[in-house]
């Protein structure tokens, strides 16, 4: 799996995980977040590495199916593009005012609250 899709995974998980079952969520966290190998997973929960290799299958299309019909990451990521692009639109004003010194404190939090911290 490319790098790319191991994000998108994550993000997708962030949104959506609670939606899961437990025992999705745990495969998924084994799988993805602590880098064990489908063997380790299918070892521990006692069933073979295809059916571990299906039950992740079957998550990343559940998820999927959840981002195409809610588009909360889709929605999530517009917003920090928007913010971005207003971020920079401020940053080459010049001779900031105290309002916009404010604007730009505002931002910088707005920011921080959806996880942007290069703003």
């Amino acid at each position: 799996m490319k790098s790319q899709d191991r994000v998108r995974a994550g993000l997708l998980f962030d949104v959506y995980g609670p939606l899961l079952t437990e025992h999705q969520q745990e495969v998924w966290q084994l799988y993805y977040l602590e880098d064990w190998s489908l063997a380790e997973i299918g070892a521990a929960q006692h069933v073979s590495r295809a059916a571990v290799h299906d039950l992740l299958d079957r998550t990343q299309k559940l998820l999927e199916d959840y981002e195409a019909r809610l588009g909360l990451l889709q929605a999530f990521e517009r917003r920090r593009q928007r913010l971005r692009a207003v971020a920079d639109l401020i940053q080459d004003i010049p001779d900031p005012s105290p309002v916009w010194t404010r604007v730009r404190q505002e931002i910088r939090q707005l920011a921080e609250e959806e996880g942007i911290g290069d703003v």
